[in-house]
C-alpha cells in the first residue's frame, strides 16, 4: 500500500512544479514592490527578489530526499 502512495504523489512532473512556484514568485514579488513603492522599477527589484528566493526556495528546500524504506 506505501507503494502505491509514493507512486501515485510523484505523478506531478518535478520540471513544472519548479517552473509555476517560479512564475508565481515572480508575479508576487513584482506585485509587492509595486504596492510598497509605486514605481516601475520596484516592480523590477521586486520580480528580482521573488526569482532568488524562488530559486533558493527550489534548490535547497524543495528538493525531494530519496527515502530510507
Amino acid at each position: 500500500m506505501e507503494n502505491q502512495i509514493d507512486n501515485n504523489c510523484t505523478t506531478i512532473d518535478a520540471g513544472k512544479a519548479k517552473g509555476i512556484i517560479l512564475l508565481v514568485a515572480v508575479i508576487f514579488g513584482a506585485l509587492i514592490g509595486f504596492t510598497a513603492n509605486e514605481t516601475f522599477l520596484s516592480i523590477i527589484g521586486g520580480a528580482v527578489i521573488g526569482l532568488i528566493i524562488a530559486a533558493f526556495f527550489n534548490s535547497v528546500i524543495y528538493p525531494q530526499k530519496p527515502s530510507d524504506r
